[in-house]
């Protein structure tokens, strides 16, 4: 009985072994599924490859840019529809007249000022009028402008300063009809002024009283006009 029992028992120690060992030779035949971002990636498609840039279409584009700029460079302008030449004697003046418009606008511009100097001058009602006389010359030269160097004594005398009078009178080189004109006005305005305001009746060191000035109109002579 008990040896019955025993090989019972070996038998199915036997089974048992067995069993295990065709269990373990199955396992490790078949592969194991792919679990987590392994089996994710297993099922994306394989990327496609980046195909090569061919070149070949760019040296034919660059071989015919270079063709047309050589095609270009050797094409010279022969006149009609394929362009016009160019003369190499033809002198441009881009402003042929300017010196001469210049010239008017200045001499223009002169007349007014002379013209502006002597209606001050004359006009029956003006305040201040020997002071505006000497601003509507301020731009003229009294010494090269013998027009203006006649308006300039002119104000000088009627305003009672016949010492500038004298000093600018002998810049400029007047006609006898002109000098003729100013020695009135330097006696008119000798007769204003007392007799200490005269340089001549001055002693060494004494200042001059206020002088008096003349606000009447002029009605003289005018100098002789002429253009530069």
């Amino acid at each position: 009985m008990i040896r019955t029992m025993l090989l019972s028992t070996t038998r199915l120690l036997g089974l048992g072994l067995l069993l295990a060992l065709a269990t373990g030779s199955a396992q490790a035949a078949e592969p194991s599924a792919p679990t987590g971002n392994a089996a994710q990636a297993a099922k994306r498609p394989a990327a496609k490859s980046d195909r090569p840039v061919s070149t070949k279409r760019d040296s034919a584009k660059s071989k015919r840019a270079r063709g047309r700029s050589r095609t270009a460079k050797k094409q010279k302008p022969t006149g009609g529809d394929g362009g016009h030449p160019i003369a190499n004697d033809v002198q441009l003046v881009p402003f042929p007249s300017t010196a001469v418009a210049v010239r008017k606008a200045l001499a223009d511009n002169r007349r007014d000022q002379l013209s502006d100097a002597e209606k001050a001058a004359r006009a029956p009602k003006q305040d201040d009028r020997w002071q505006t006389v000497l601003f509507s010359l301020r731009a003229l030269d009294a010494r090269g402008d013998v027009e203006a160097c006649f308006w300039r004594v002119l104000a000088y005398y009627r305003l009672g300063e016949v010492t500038r009078a004298r000093t600018i009178r002998q810049l400029c080189a007047f006609a006898p009809k002109e000098e003729a004109s100013l020695d009135a006005e330097e006696a008119l305005s000798g007769t204003l002024q007392p007799a200490a305001v005269m340089p001549d009746m001055l002693a060494a060191g004494e200042q001059p009283p206020p002088a008096v000035p003349n606000p009447a109109p002029y009605s003289g002579a005018s100098p002789d006009r002429f253009e530069h």
